[in-house]
Formats: structure tokens, sequence, C-alpha cells
């Protein structure tokens, strides 16, 4: 019989991992020259039908427009997204050619972390871990 482990326990290995996992994706995008944040913004726009206001985003990750704006200033600066003006004084951002090579090669990057992460855990075991976690998450 398996002993039991606390929940404190359970969590703090739960965070863990997911460190190890951050850490793993921060350094393949320093390679790329990108930061988490840029990264996340640029995966954003590229998957966004319609393209969002800056007041928007700011929404949607939690953070001040400021934050937004550098954030874009330095994708714009990197070639990755491309801002022109709209209705005549909103700026239409864009993810610029070099920004979807960037999504895409991330894309691949990311699933042989998840992979490697993965390595040696069976489908049952992933599915079980699966169901764990979604049910901490409506807890």
């Amino acid at each position: 019989m398996s002993e039991k482990h606390p929940s404190n326990e359970i969590v703090q290995t739960f965070m863990c991992t997911d460190r190890i996992h951050r850490s793993a994706v921060e350094q393949q995008l320093s390679v790329l020259g990108i930061h988490r944040s840029q990264h996340m913004m640029l995966m954003f726009l590229a998957h966004c039908d319609e393209v969002p206001s800056q007041t928007e985003m700011a929404r949607n990750f939690e953070i001040s427009p400021a934050a937004v704006t550098v954030t874009l200033q330095k994708l714009e600066k990197a070639g990755l997204v491309e801002r022109a003006m709209r209705n005549g004084r909103e700026k239409e951002i864009t993810v610029s050619k070099a920004g979807r090579e960037i999504v895409e090669r991330t894309k691949q990057m990311f699933s042989e972390i998840d992979e490697v992460m993965c390595d040696g855990i069976s489908d049952e075991e992933l599915d079980a871990f699966m169901r764990v976690q979604e049910r901490m998450q409506k807890n």
C-alpha cells in the first residue's frame, strides 16, 4: 500500500515541476532572443481572429496598458510585430512574417520539451494526472 502524501507536498512538487518546465521554455526562448512575456504576447496576437486593442491586451494579461506598450515596442523593434494606424488614432498590431516564423519554431520547441518531460510516463498515468489537475482547478 502506498504512503499518502500531504497535500502541501503534492502542491510543492507540482510547483517545482512547473518551475523546471518554465526554465526550459525560457532557455529556448533566450536562444531566439525574446523574453517569455514577449513570446506570450506574440502567441496571443498570432491566435487572435480580430486584432485586439492594447487595452484589451492589458486586460487579458492582467497588466497595465503601459506594460503592453513596452512589450509591443520591443517586439516591433525585433521585427516580430508591425503596427499601423487604424481609425486615425488607434494602432493596429499584426504579427510579421518573422514573428510567425518564431511562433512556428516555438510550437515545435515546446512540443519537444513537453515530450521530454513526459518520457516514460504511460498514457494511463498522464490521463490520471490530467483528471487530478482538473479536479484541483475546480476545487
